[in-house]
C-alpha cells in the first residue's frame, strides 16, 4: 500500500474517527433501563441529568441519527486495529496480532448487530410508532403492547441493549483486541509502553460501555495512543523503510 494512503488511513481511522465518537458519545445517554425506563426515556428529549450521564438527549430521531453515524467510525476504528499490527509476522507477536484481529472481528460483527437492532432499528420504531399514534393508526392500547414489546426486547438476554449476549460479545471482544495488539506490540518493540497502555484503557472503558462517559473517555484514550504510537515510530524508523515495517508505519 502507498505510504501516503496507509498514513492517511492510520489517522482516519484511529485519530479521526473515535475523536468523531468522543463528541457524539457525550450525547449518548446510559443508565436510563431501570429508571426511568428505556421507552419513557428514549422517546422524548431529555436535559441533562448526572443518572444518565449524556449532556443531553435530543429525542429518538437524535438516537437513530447517532447510531446511523457510529456504525460506519466503529468500522474504520476496525480497520485501525488490523492496521496497528501490520509487519508483525514471527514469534508470539505475531499469534498475538493474528488472535487481536480475530477480536476485533467479533468486535466488528456484534456491535454491528447491537446498534443495528438496539440503535437504528429501534430509533427508527420510536419514531414510526409516534407516527402512527398521531395520526391515529394506533389506539392507546395497540401503544401500549408495543411499548412493553420494545421495553422487553432492550432487557432480552439475547439481543437487548444492555447486558446481552450480543452486547457482551461486543464488549469483552473489543477489550481482548486492544490488550493483545498492546502485547503485540511491546513484543516487537514497535511503541512506547506508555501508548500501549492507553491502548489497554480504551480497550477497558469500552468494555464497561460505549455510552457517556466511558465511551467518550475511552475513544479519546484511542486517539492519543494512536497518535503517540504513529508519531514515536515515524521518528524512529530509519531513512528509507517502508510504511507498514516499523511500528505499523
Amino acid at each position: 500500500m502507498d505510504k501516503a494512503i496507509r498514513a492517511g488511513l492510520w489517522w482516519v481511522c484511529l485519530c479521526f474517527a473515535p475523536l468523531v465518537l468522543v463528541g457524539m458519545g457525550l450525547f449518548h445517554p446510559a443508565g436510563f433501563t431501570a429508571d426511568p425506563g428505556m421507552y419513557a426515556y428514549l422517546c422524548t428529549a431529555q436535559p441533562f441529568d448526572p443518572r444518565h450521564h449524556a449532556l443531553a438527549y435530543f429525542g429518538p430521531d437524535w438516537w437513530f441519527t447517532l447510531h446511523i453515524i457510529q456504525l460506519p467510525m466503529l468500522g474504520l476504528i476496525s480497520v485501525g486495529l488490523w492496521m496497528i499490527l501490520g509487519g508483525i509476522e514471527t514469534g508470539l507477536a505475531a499469534l498475538c496480532a493474528w488472535l487481536s484481529r480475530a477480536a476485533t472481528f467479533f468486535f466488528l460483527i456484534s456491535y454491528t448487530a447491537l446498534d443495528s437492532i438496539g440503535g437504528i432499528g429501534l430509533g427508527r420504531t420510536i419514531i414510526e410508532m409516534q407516527a402512527m399514534r398521531a395520526d391515529g393508526r394506533l389506539t392507546a392500547a395497540q401503544m401500549d403492547g408495543a411499548i412493553l414489546l420494545l421495553d422487553t426486547t432492550w432487557v432480552d438476554p439475547w439481543i437487548g441493549g444492555v447486558g446481552s449476549v450480543v452486547s457482551l460479545v461486543g464488549s469483552w471482544s473489543v477489550f481482548t483486541a486492544a490488550v493483545l495488539a498492546a502485547a503485540a506490540l511491546y513484543l516487537s518493540r514497535r511503541a512506547p509502553w506508555p501508548a500501549l497502555v492507553l491502548l489497554i484503557a480504551f480497550g477497558w472503558e469500552i468494555q464497561v460501555s460505549h455510552a457517556s462517559p466511558h465511551g467518550p473517555i475511552g475513544f479519546a484514550l484511542l486517539a492519543i495512543a494512536a497518535a503517540w504510537i504513529r508519531l514515536a515510530g515515524t521518528r524512529a524508523a530509519p531513512m528509507g523503510t517502508p510504511a507498514g515495517l516499523a511500528t505499523a508505519r
